[in-house]
């Protein structure tokens, strides 16, 4: 898959690799914010990587 990191302050994009790829990125790079986006929203930290992975997918059209 192709992913373009949703966080805005980062400019991570890669092209061809798997979600377990990206949640090591989003783990390393991003666990702070998550952990705050999760006690703030009241969601496991799991739903938040799941959301984060969701909207930094890139579709490209063939």
């Amino acid at each position: 898959m192709n992913f373009n990191c949703v966080f805005p302050s980062c400019n991570f994009k890669q092209n061809d690799i798997s979600e377990d790829e990206f949640l090591i990125h989003l783990r390393e790079k991003h666990q702070q914010e998550m952990d705050e986006s999760s006690k703030k929203e009241g969601i496991p930290i799991s739903m938040i990587e799941m959301m984060s992975v969701s909207n930094s997918k890139v579709f490209i059209n063939s």
